[in-house]
């Protein structure tokens, strides 16, 4: 059982390194993945090796493509402070908010202001089934993206 637990911790700070690096801030995120794994403190270093760049690239790569749904709370100076990432379609959107449902999730609702942006579409383009990611900060929309390739929206 401890076995999956750790896994499970791994996960989640892989995740939250994801998120946070997609905010901007990805120092705090390297340093959760570096305080998850034991055997990196544990390891001697015997010379100057170089660290396999690749690997972490490669999984960086792989959970940005394949993320659906991600929670992590977060210590700031404010206190808590809660991050999520869905990926999914739109459910329902206003000019006030927008729905999100994840493949295999529960929906996510925030709100748009002018703190939101949103990249390779408008909230005037979206429309209901249209796939979209977001990042939502504080209940607050901070960044929603849609494929390039879409066709977004009643336009024809």
């Amino acid at each position: 059982m401890r076995n999956q637990m750790s896994s499970k911790v791994k996960k989640v700070a892989i995740g939250a390194s994801v998120v946070l690096g997609s905010l901007g801030i990805g120092g705090a995120g390297f340093a959760l993945v570096g305080a998850g794994t034991a055997s990196a403190a544990t390891t001697s270093s015997t010379g100057t090796a170089k660290p396999d760049a690749t690997k972490g690239q490669d999984l960086r790569t792989f959970l940005r493509r394949h993320t659906v749904d991600a929670t992590v709370t977060v210590k700031t100076k404010k206190g808590l402070e809660t991050i999520s990432l869905v990926r999914g379609t739109v459910g329902a959107i206003s000019t006030g908010s927008i729905t999100v449902d994840p493949m295999g999730g529960s929906p996510l609702t925030a709100s748009i202001t002018d703190q939101t942006k949103f990249h390779n579409t408008t909230d005037a383009q979206l429309a209901t089934g249209d796939k979209v990611g977001v990042l939502v900060y504080d209940g607050v929309a901070r960044w929603v993206n849609t494929p390039k390739a879409v066709t977004q929206g009643a336009s024809s």
